[in-house]
């Protein structure tokens, strides 16, 4: 491998210490730390003066928990991705929460931060501001998608879900709504919650109407709460801009994610339903990037202005939930 590659995969793995560094820690002074160097000799290697040798990149992986093998991969067209193995247990399922919330801190760590997102689904954290609805996705997810053996057999209730569960989805959204996005959703966004809505009614997995109508208004309540935050361009809600919702005519086909935090960027991709890979391979990771943004220029911007075009695409969303809440009423 030529000298400037070498230098190169030297550089990002600085650049990947940089992005876990607590905020409170000195660069220079934790590296000399980890591997007992004087801080002379750990400034050398962080001017690419001096390369790491094979035992100290492996210790400073091991210590701030990151993958060496990206940046080599760049040089043979592999990448190499991260995921929560997704078993029909509740202790999986919590860990892919606490996987999810884990990466959201991470992202709020940094005061540059950028969450890009094509939205072939809602993406999970919107459902998250609604303790009903937070019941209600945790349920289906549990049941129909894990088939967990605590909900196979029962109907809906939402007692049932662990408070440490709605504890943890809430954390999620605290966190999301820290970050700074950019959204790309379609008219088909919302078509999977409905239908579960549909799925779980026409089956027989709801004990009473009244259940099912609260979690219709509590799904109108979201798209209530969209539309207030595309208005503003806030999740807040106060006056600071982090959030930009574009509509794309062109199917996403998947939920795509690229997370900019700091100087390091990590690809998101769906698989399974609603799990995710990870990977921070640069090659990879920019190809991701330049996908999405095309799929923005060609997407109308609804956040901010496009105020005809906005009205019109949530009109669309409330018919749809409004045909299905008067067939839960009227059946």
């Amino acid at each position: 491998m030529a000298q400037e590659a070498i230098n190169n995969i030297q550089d990002q793995l600085i650049n990947k210490i940089k992005t876990v560094l607590p905020s409170n820690e000195i660069l220079v002074q934790s590296i000399s730390d980890v591997l007992n160097l004087s801080v002379d000799s750990a400034y050398r290697r962080i001017r690419g003066e001096k390369l790491f040798n094979i035992e100290e990149v492996a210790l400073l992986c091991k210590t701030y928990k990151i993958k060496f093998d990206d940046e080599v991969e760049l040089y043979s067209n592999k990448a190499t991705f991260d995921f929560t193995l997704l078993e029909h247990n509740k202790v999986n399922f919590k860990n892919w929460l606490a996987n999810i919330l884990s990466n959201l801190k991470a992202i709020c760590s940094r005061s540059e931060n950028t969450i890009l997102y094509s939205a072939d689904d809602v993406p999970i954290w919107h459902h998250f501001n609604d303790e009903i609805l937070i019941n209600f996705k945790l349920f289906y997810w549990l049941k129909t998608i894990l088939g967990d053996v605590d909900f196979i057999n029962k109907n809906y209730e939402p007692t049932l879900i662990e408070p440490e569960l709605v504890q943890m989805a809430k954390d999620i959204s605290y966190y999301y709504n820290q970050t700074t996005s950019i959204e790309i959703w379609t008219e088909d966004s919302f078509n999977s919650t409905i239908k579960q809505v549909e799925y779980f009614w026409e089956s027989g997995f709801f004990k009473d109407k009244k259940d099912a109508l609260a979690i219709c208004d509590s799904i109108k309540n979201e798209m209530d709460l969209l539309v207030k935050m595309c208005v503003n361009s806030s999740k807040l809600l106060s006056g600071k801009e982090n959030f930009t919702m574009y509509q794309s005519e062109v199917m996403v086909g998947n939920n795509s994610i690229v997370a900019n935090i700091g100087n390091t960027k990590i690809s998101y991709v769906s698989y399974n339903t609603f799990n995710m890979m990870t990977t921070t391979n640069s090659l990879f990771v920019n190809e991701a990037e330049e996908w999405l943004k095309n799929l923005i220029k060609k997407s109308i911007q609804i956040s901010g202005v496009g105020e005809k075009q906005r009205n019109q695409y949530f009109k669309k969303l409330y018919y749809k939930l409004e045909n299905t809440r008067n067939k839960i009423e009227l059946s």
